[in-house]
């Protein structure tokens, strides 16, 4: 893994424009998942599994979108400490995911890293960048990648509470709706026999609305998120930071 001299380096470059308070979260935060892990849970036909998250392998960009929308319910609430300590976190996974090689070949790389990083940003010309085995290329996809997100935050629309508590409320009719439905449309053969076949396709229309309610969140919980009145959880991952 990038050391944490690599990893606060390239948060310090790229915080350009975040507040004191978000910064000196930023840097505890980038470095904080190599000691307070975040897992990952991998569900089967019989039970499921939960793994300490693997840093290398890929980019976890569900974890990083996570702390993205967690570092905007923070600022929401006025907590720019922790705002900045989210937004370290899913900067930490962008860096961890820049190298594509493992064992030791990874490890040649991120030493690489580490002594080109004080040339930054000047070695990084190309913004299409991508992960790679090259230590330069990896170096400047977890600079870019982080001022993108550090960017993205800085204009990211702060909700109204207003707002954020009719996205929270609009979100909750879509996940339970279908229950609803299915409640009333289970007894509605027993009021109405002759109407069986409209109940029959109305049953499966409010059957298949239930099971995609329980395999995602409607898009409104993230704005509700983002305003700072509700707590969203990704589903596969358990986060070591929570609202």
């Amino acid at each position: 893994m990038p050391s944490w001299r690599v990893h606060r380096a390239l948060a310090l470059l790229a915080s350009a424009g975040l507040s004191k308070d978000v910064v000196v979260g930023l840097l505890k935060g980038v470095v904080e998942p190599d000691v307070v892990v975040d897992r990952r849970v991998i569900c089967g036909r019989k039970r499921c599994l939960v793994f300490n998250v693997r840093h290398h392998a890929r980019v976890q960009w569900g974890l990083v979108e996570y702390y993205f929308n967690l570092a905007c319910f923070y600022r929401a609430r006025g907590d720019l400490h922790a705002a900045g300590r989210a937004l370290g976190r899913a900067l930490h996974y962008i860096h961890d995911g820049a190298v594509m090689a493992t064992g030791d070949e990874h490890d040649k790389i991120e030493r690489e890293m580490d002594k080109l990083v004080d040339k930054l940003p000047d070695l990084c010309k190309d913004e299409a960048v991508k992960r790679s085995n090259k230590a330069v290329d990896a170096l400047c996809f977890a600079y870019l990648e982080s001022r993108r997100l550090i960017e993205r935050f800085m204009a990211e629309p702060q909700p109204s509470r207003k707002k954020a508590l009719m996205a929270l409320w609009l979100g909750r009719a879509k996940k339970w709706w279908p229950t609803v439905a299915f409640t009333i449309i289970f007894t509605f053969p027993f009021a109405a026999p002759h109407l069986a076949i409209l109940s029959f396709i109305a049953f499966s229309f409010a059957l298949s609305g239930l099971l995609a309610a329980w395999t995602r969140n409607p898009k409104e919980y993230v704005v509700a998120m983002r305003g700072g009145v509700a707590c969203v959880r990704p589903q596969e991952y358990l986060p070591a930071i929570t609202c």
